[in-house]
């Protein structure tokens, strides 16, 4: 089962920013296999794998002391891997043609809800050497106006 946390220290820029961290099982439910077998799609740097928004992100809500996030995916992509995104029907509330994976909560002190940034870093078990980051959604639905398959895996 995945396990999300918000701590410091790992934030891009200012250390002390509080970042939302998802551990995830490589061998754990569909959505954590899916998620992991993505990871292949993340380009590399600063001792991280980045992917792209137009290949997935992280959408995170607040409710109370509750943070949730949810990981929305191409579903290209997942097809690419052998992933069938049926087997994902909830959505992304920011583009329906993106599914979510995965969500998961932690509790947060609601004063440092505001501050969390927005992405996630996803760490893989057992041990991926680098954690996956994702972005939060982008300003706008990416929508059909291209046909596209998602990610190319490189």
């Amino acid at each position: 089962m995945a396990r999300l946390n918000v701590r410091s220290g790992l934030g891009p820029g200012d250390p002390e920013v509080p970042v939302a961290v998802l551990v995830i099982d490589s061998d754990g439910t569909p959505g954590e296999r899916a998620l992991s077998s993505y990871s292949a799609f993340g380009h590399e740097g600063d001792q991280v794998s980045y992917l792209l928004q137009t290949d997935g992100w992280a959408e995170h809500s607040y409710t109370g002391e509750r943070l949730a996030v949810d990981i929305a995916l191409h579903p290209g992509g997942l097809e690419r891997l052998g992933v069938d995104p049926a087997d994902f029907p909830v959505r992304s509330r920011f583009d329906p043609n993106y599914v979510l994976v995965l969500h998961a909560e932690t509790t947060v002190d609601p004063a440092m809800a505001g501050q969390v940034w927005e992405g996630t870093a996803v760490f893989t078990s057992p041990g991926e050497d680098w954690p996956l980051v994702l972005a939060p959604p982008p300003e706008e639905p990416y929508g059909d106006e291209e046909e596209d398959d998602g990610p190319v895996k490189e």
